[in-house]
């Protein structure tokens, strides 16, 4: 299991995951119809500093810091979150 994710931005909702893709465009093609952006895999900290340098307050965060801890430290491979406009 990595102790990175990655961080995807689909139109509706984020998603973080630890599926092992090999580039972009498979996760692209995963997640098609309603695919953005992803970033590099993050780690628990990389994740939560982004987060908090771009949402500043963890209640506009797309998930909570708990939920992020909680699927670093799981064998989860995903975490949906809500999508911030």
């Amino acid at each position: 299991m990595t102790d990175k994710a990655y961080y995807i931005v689909l139109e509706d909702r984020v998603v973080l995951s630890r599926k092992d893709y090999t580039c972009w465009q498979e996760i692209q093609d995963e997640y098609y119809e309603t695919y953005k952006t992803n970033f590099q895999p993050l780690s628990c900290a990389e994740l939560l500093q982004y987060l908090t340098e771009d949402f500043k307050e963890e209640q506009h965060w797309p998930f909570s810091r708990t939920d992020i801890l909680n699927f670093f430290e799981s064998e989860d491979l995903i975490l949906y979150g809500k999508r911030r406009h």
